[in-house]
């Protein structure tokens, strides 16, 4: 009877998938964490979109955003051999404000806005260079300065012109040093008509980091840079009106709020080394 008993298996213990958070508002960012999912990573889905998990000591972890468009209704995250879990979105009602500008950068000629898709395609195709390898071994660190405009506020420019923050205002001064949120690869250095100066950081995860505004940029494109590194300098380039820091994440499905992202435990096992 011994020798049966020291036989029997045991029956491995189903994965357990939770969430950062059951309540979230459109533009804010979700951690999807699973358990017991043994040694490959778990398939997973939110809606249409597919979930691209990265290995932590305990388990597995994936980010998705909640579209800043998303209308209320209930979310269902489903990862294979777990339970589902719900994920509920509230309304959000972003404010207004009224902003004045330079005419030409209120209202750009025919050129200018063909330069202006050009530069939203470039800086969102090199976020898009963030894939599921992470670059980064613990949590994003919040820039220096006090959040001077939010995300998802809604701007009217000189006579009518209106569009939506997707990202956050950070109060620097002129020529003052902007650094990393995290550790990745810097993807992207470009001069743009609206955003000025940008460099965009692809940290892996998914998650990549964009710098707007910039007097001047410190890294060049294909560098590997720390958590902490000096990225560029604020400035006040593109359409402002005074020096500070523009600052977006963009996770898959979108960019979202970073203020809420700095509190995400993300906690990856790998990263790549940063080579200076």
């Amino acid at each position: 009877m011994a020798a049966v008993g020291s036989a029997a298996t045991v029956a491995q213990a189903a994965p357990k998938a939770t969430v950062s958070s059951a309540k979230v508002v459109p533009g804010q960012a979700v951690l999807v964490t699973v358990s017991g999912a043994g040694k490959s990573a778990p398939d997973g889905k939110v809606g249409d979109q597919t979930l691209s998990f990265y290995a932590t000591k305990t388990g597995y972890q994936a980010v998705f955003a909640v579209p800043v468009d998303t209308k209320p209704g209930a979310w269902t995250v489903k990862v294979d051999g777990a339970k589902d879990v719900t994920v509920t979105v509230a309304e959000k009602t972003f404010g207004e404000t009224s902003v004045i500008v330079e005419e030409e950068m209120a209202n750009p000629g025919p050129e200018d806005r063909k330069t202006i898709d050009a530069d939203n395609a470039a800086i969102l195709a090199a976020a898009r260079k963030a894939d599921e390898t992470p670059q980064f071994t613990g949590v994003f660190k919040k820039p220096a300065g006090k959040v001077t405009s939010p995300f998802g506020e809604w701007r009217t420019f000189n006579d009518g012109h209106r569009s939506q923050h997707l990202g956050v205002d950070m109060g620097a001064a002129d020529g003052s040093k902007v650094k990393a949120i995290n550790s990745g690869t810097v993807v992207l250095v470009r001069s743009t008509f609206l955003a000025g100066n940008v460099v965009v950081v692809a940290h892996g995860g998914g998650i990549a980091s964009a710098y707007y505004h910039l007097s001047e940029a410190k890294v060049a494109e294909g560098a590997t840079i720390a958590i902490g590194d000096v990225v560029g300098l604020a400035g006040h380039t593109g359409r402002t009106t005074g020096p500070h820091l523009h600052l977006s994440v963009r996770v898959p499905g979108g960019f979202i709020d970073p203020v809420p992202f700095f509190g995400l435990k993300v906690a990856p096992v790998r990263s790549i080394r940063p080579v200076h």
